[in-house]
Parts: structure tokens; C-alpha cells; sequence
């Protein structure tokens, strides 16, 4: 293995080591060099860096690893995400997991760092520096507190603190059994609503026990003195919804009573936010729903947005009335977080009032770039012409890739289907194009362009100069409802 490698992984530089692995022929990630790194990471790297590389999409090669078992080498450091990782790609027999559960079970109940500096012989070392942090691959990602430990003269030893989480998931590869208390103790050790136990432990209760049980466990316990024993009943019960349909199960009046008494009492900020996301999936388009929107004033911007994301995802597709003018308010909102919430939810909605065309075309015009695309996206959508010119002018100024590029191929293939035009006036020329029709009016040789519309419309004229912005894209020729496209006519130049 090149020196510059084995470098790397004793520098923890994970982006070179992930360049390597690029770099080797697609069979030997897999085979004996992508062991013989596995084996270097775990040795010189430790858990925290084989966790980054290997735990989120790089190449994971089966064991061994050199002399290594990996699935009981993740286990014994912590490295919950790394097991699952191995353990979903390569299914390990019983006896290796039970030895793996043996590993991490070892941790449970001892001083986390005097275990580390007894399994690295610096007990008494006066010398020896702690370094506790948190590792994770991306903000959207669990993570893990990681302790290492260093010596005046370079060694080291590190451990992932996460082994309730490495025991959570072996039990269910086991099929052995826990109860929901135990799974919230785990959660409660370090109270951290990031980290890997605390999500394994919500992952289990979800999936390894009946929905109903599980829903009247949580609420009696959403009252509890323990602002952490709340939050995580509340994220219990927020997250069982996630999938829809619970507004119409048996329990769902009694589910509602019982947040509703909550949202009045609660004072945790987060813990209040899954209460109202619970409340909104389980009122998902019921009247109650409404009963969200005094939130919407609320002084907590993380409050105000959960509203909106409530809103979003529940209301149905057809806002209207109090619903559709809180939305407006958030999206004009002070906080950027709330705004571009509420916006995206707007954006996307098949609601179109003159009220939101003018908030849109606002947005449009701020010095914000995420505002314009958005703007420009909910415009398009609505068979604005004008925004599609810009919309493809920001995709070509922030270049391929970039997120007004990807939005502009999103829209294109949102409004694609064109149904047959229904009627054929007389034109002075034409030619087809995919958008409408291209006319040119008279002797002035103007050329005009209009657009499918509503009956109740005008139809979007598109002038000469803002053809070629228009391109060859074809996605205005007839609206995603089915409506017929607009009838096109010669109109007097001016």
C-alpha cells in the first residue's frame, strides 16, 4: 500500500482516503486491497474515521480484515452505524453476533474513558490528553461522541460511545427481546436527540412492537417531569405518522385529546415541536388541523415553522381559507427558516390566488438567490412564462448541477405532457414548438409566443427577445391537469 495512503488514515484525512478508493479498479475495492485497507483503517485510523468512510457508501469490503472480525471490532469500538453498515451487506452468523453483543455489552456498565485508558495502558499516565467530540458524515445524519486519548510521545486510543445503540441493533438481528422501557433508558444515558442510540432506540420502538401499544406507552409518559422523557415520547409519536393513514385508525380521537391537552401545557421548545407535528399527523385533513394555526404566532421561530411544515404536509392539496392565509404570513415571516418553509410548501401547491402570484413575483425580484429560484420555480408552475425565461437564465449563470439548474429540469419535466390543441384559428404564420405556437403577426414580422392558460386568464404572451431565452423547451404545451392549451391568435403590433 502507498505510504501516502497509510498517511492519510494516520492524519484522519477522509476525503484522500475516499480518493484512493475511487481510484482502485472497481474489483479491488471489494477483494484482497480493499481488505488490506479496511485492515489499515481499523488499525491506524480507528473507529471514528472507518465509521466516516465506511458507514454512508464507500466501498465496504467482508471480513476478514487481516486478523479482524469487523462486525465484533465495530461492536467492541462503538461503531453502530459501521455494523449496520456491515451487517446489511454481509449477514453475520449467530455466534459472531452474539460475540459481537458480548463486546459492546462489556461498555455498558463501566467509566467510558477509564476502560479506554485501561485497554490502552495509560491507567496512571499523568501525561495523557482527552479529546471528547461528536463525529457525524453530514448535518442530516445521526452521530456519535467519540473519546480518544494521546500521549506525550504520539499513541492513541479512541472509543465510539454508542455502544446502546450497537446492543439495540444486534437484539433485533438476533431477534432477542427488549421492552420499550429499556429502549428509552438507552435514549435517556446521554439525553442526545442527534445521536445514534437515541435514534436506534426510536427505530426499535417503532418497528419491533405493535403501533397502538406503543402509541398509549408513549402518551402516558408525555407528561413526564423529565423534559427528555417527553421529547423522546413526543418524537415516538410525531414519527408514527410520518407514514400516513393515522388520522383513521381506531386511536386517533384519543391521540388528538391527548396532544391537544399537551400543546397547551408543553414549555420545551423541541419537545412542542414533535407534539404539534403529532397533532398535525394525526388531524392529516381533518378539521382539528386548524387548531395548529395560533402556533403560527407564536414568538419561537422553530415553532412558527413546524406550523408551516404541518401545514405542508397534512392540509391536503387544496388549501384555502385560514390555512392558505397563514401561509402567506410565514412566508413573509422575519426568520429565514420559517420563509423558506412556508415557501417551498407554496411553491409546490396546486393553490393559485392572486395573492400568492404577487408574494411570488416579489420574491422574485429580492437580492435573495434561493428567493428567486423559488419564485421563479412557483411562477413556472403556473404557467408563467416570464419566470421560466428566468429560471433558465439563473440555471445558465450558476451552471450545471447547481440548484437553479436542477430546478429548472424539475419544472421542465413537471409541465412535459402536452394534450392536443383543440382548435385552429386562422394565423397570418406559425410554426409548432413545444411551448405554444410561435406567430408571426402581420407585415411587422413580430413574433409572439402564447401560452396554455386558465379561462378566467388572459393568456402569457411571450415577446420576440424572449424566445431564444425560452430555448427549445417543451414543457409548456399543455398544463399537468389537463387543461387544453391556450388557442394561439395574431395579435395587432403595436
Amino acid at each position: 500500500m502507498d505510504q501516502a495512503v497509510i498517511d492519510a488514515i494516520r492524519g484522519g484525512d477522509v476525503a484522500a482516503v475516499r480518493q484512493f478508493l475511487f481510484d482502485l479498479p472497481h474489483p479491488d475495492c471489494w477483494q484482497e486491497e480493499g481488505r488490506a485497507l479496511a485492515s489499515e483503517v481499523v488499525r491506524s485510523g480507528g473507529p471514528g474515521l472507518a465509521q466516516l468512510l465506511y458507514g454512508y457508501g464507500a466501498a465496504l469490503p467482508s471480513g476478514p480484515w487481516g486478523s479482524i472480525d469487523p462486525a465484533v471490532w465495530a461492536a467492541d469500538h462503538g461503531a453502530s452505524v459501521l455494523l449496520k453498515a456491515l451487517l446489511q451487506r454481509y449477514p453475520a452468523p449467530r455466534a459472531t453476533l452474539r460475540r459481537a453483543l458480548a463486546a459492546a455489552r462489556a461498555w455498558l456498565d463501566v467509566d467510558l474513558e477509564a476502560e479506554l485508558r485501561h485497554r490502552a495502558g495509560s491507567a496512571g499516565d499523568a501525561s495523557v490528553t482527552v479529546v471528547r467530540d461528536h463525529i457525524r458524515v453530514d448535518e442530516y445524519e445521526t452521530r456519535a461522541r467519540r473519546i480518544r486519548l494521546r500521549t506525550t510521545s504520539g499513541e492513541w486510543a479512541e472509543v465510539l460511545t454508542e455502544h446502546r445503540a450497537v446492543v439495540t441493533v444486534l437484539e433485533q438481528h438476533l431477534d432477542l427481546r427488549v421492552s420499550r422501557d429499556e429502549l428509552l433508558a438507552r435514549a435517556l444515558w446521554s439525553a442526545d436527540p442527534q445521536s445514534c442510540t437515541w435514534s436506534e432506540s426510536q427505530l426499535a420502538a417503532r418497528r419491533r412492537f405493535p403501533a397502538e401499544g406503543t402509541f398509549w406507552w408513549a402518551t402516558a409518559r408525555l407528561a413526564d417531569e423529565d423534559a427528555a422523557v417527553r421529547r423522546f415520547t413526543a418524537e415516538l409519536l410525531h414519527m408514527s405518522t410520518v407514514d400516513g393513514e393515522v388520522a383513521g385508525t381506531s386511536y386517533a380521537a384519543d391521540a388528538r385529546a391527548v396532544l391537544r391537552a399537551r400543546m397547551a401545557a408543553e414549555t420545551d421548545t423541541e419537545t412542542l415541536c414533535e407534539v404539534l407535528g403529532a397533532f398535525a399527523g394525526f388531524s392529516e385533513r381533518h378539521p382539528t388541523l386548524h387548531e395548529l394555526l395560533p402556533f403560527a404566532a407564536d414568538h419561537r421561530p422553530e415553532i412558527r415553522r413546524r406550523v408551516a411544515m404541518g401545514l405542508f404536509d397534512h392540509a391536503g392539496a387544496d388549501w384555502q381559507g385560514p390555512a392558505l392565509d397563514t401561509m402567506l404570513r410565514l412566508a413573509r415571516d422575519p426568520d429565514p427558516t420559517v420563509r423558506a418553509t412556508a415557501r417551498a410548501a407554496l411553491v409546490h401547491a396546486r393553490v393559485d390566488t392572486p395573492a400568492l402570484r404577487e408574494m411570488l413575483t416579489a420574491e422574485l425580484d429580492s437580492d435573495n438567490r434561493a428567493s428567486q429560484i423559488d419564485a421563479a420555480v412557483g411562477l413556472a408552475l403556473r404557467r408563467n412564462a416570464h419566470a421560466l425565461v428566468r429560471l433558465r437564465r439563473m440555471s445558465d449563470e450558476d451552471g450545471y448541477e447547481s440548484r437553479a439548474w436542477n430546478e429548472l429540469d424539475r419544472v421542465e419535466r413537471m409541465l412535459a405532457p402536452r394534450p392536443p390543441v383543440v382548435e385552429q384559428p386562422e394565423r397570418v404564420g406559425e410554426r409548432a414548438t413545444g411551448l405554444g405556437h410561435v406567430v408571426e403577426t402581420g407585415e411587422h414580422g413580430a413574433h409572439q409566443v402564447v401560452l396554455g392558460h386558465r379561462p378566467d386568464e388572459p393568456p402569457v404572451v411571450v415577446q420576440d427577445h424572449e424566445l431564444a431565452d425560452l430555448g427549445h423547451a417543451d414543457h409548456l404545451g399543455g398544463p399537468p391537469d389537463g387543461r387544453a392549451p391556450a388557442v394561439c391568435r395574431p395579435e395587432t403590433p403595436p
